[in-house]
């Protein structure tokens, strides 16, 4: 949402006498914890949450929905844009961002008013233990913390379990209607290739591509991995008429696998264990 510059300027003065905010990466060891938290990222604020930092969330953003008790806090950004001048009522000490979430000319104007950030954007399972131990360090919870290590461990026995097992080649179909999927530069690509399984399209150059029925079914994957259990009967019938027609459809998680948080974790054990089961020839 545009501002007048004389107004960013005025209200970058008015924070800077009121807040001695200063624009500067934050650091678990160096900088003070933040007590007032503004979060326009849905995984940050799951993970700040899961970190022991819920109490000092002031505010979020619309896709903001777990857990429940995000529902209940000032909403000050959607699709389509961020409230500049909501996000500065809540007097916030840091403004979590996510640089490809968030639209650049709004955090660009937040930045100009001196604001503090955390820009978090997540590409691996291992950034996920890595953001949850350096929230956990501001909160000073020593549970948190040990979540982190386990979720290092948990990820670590995945790829060694399937390591050797045959590779499975697959398809992940995010809905019905126009082909998307998500390449190796997605979360899901490491998901899958900790599993033993690999992204037919994991080579894409961009992280959700369409791509086409005929590059489909010339690719022939062992399995096509839906993302939503209310397209199934629709995708059933799409390719029902194709050389993919006995290829088992098999759905998985896609709201946690693709909002990287410690739910992610259970998702893609859940995940791997669907693999396995096409591995074996068992139903899905």
């Amino acid at each position: 949402m545009g501002l007048n510059p004389n107004f960013v300027a005025l209200l970058r003065n008015a924070c800077a006498m009121l807040f001695g905010l200063v624009i500067a990466p934050v650091d678990a060891n160096s900088s003070p914890a933040p007590q007032r938290i503004v979060s326009l990222a849905p995984h940050a604020t799951e993970l700040l949450f899961s970190a022991g930092l819920g109490s000092r969330v002031v505010g979020v953003s619309e896709a903001c929905d777990f857990p429940e008790a995000v529902k209940t806090l000032p909403k000050v950004s959607s699709y389509r844009g961020t409230n500049v001048e909501a996000v500065l009522a809540l007097k916030p000490d840091l403004v979590v961002t996510w640089p490809s979430g968030n639209k650049a000319d709004d955090v660009a104007a937040l930045e100009r008013l001196g604001l503090r950030f955390y820009k978090s954007e997540i590409d691996s399972l291992e950034g996920i233990a890595k953001t949850q131990r350096e929230f956990a360090g501001w909160a000073k919870d020593e549970g948190a913390i040990e979540r982190a290590g386990r979720i290092e461990r948990e990820v670590n026995a995945l790829r060694e379990k399937f390591a050797s097992r045959p590779v499975v080649r697959v398809f992940y179909q995010l809905g019905d209607g126009r082909l998307f999927t998500l390449s190796n530069k997605h979360l899901i690509g490491e998901a899958l290739a900790t599993c033993g399984a690999k992204n037919i399209f994991g080579a894409l150059s961009i992280p959700a591509p369409e791509v086409s029925r005929e590059a489909v079914i010339a690719a022939r994957p062992d399995a096509i991995l839906l993302a939503s259990e209310s397209a199934r009967a629709a995708v059933t019938s799409q390719w029902r008429t194709t050389a993919l027609a006995s290829t088992p459809i098999v759905i998985v998680n896609g709201g946690r696998l693709h909002r990287p948080t410690l739910r992610t974790i259970d998702a893609a054990r859940e995940l791997c264990e669907s693999i396995e089961r096409v591995r074996t020839k068992q139903a899905p």
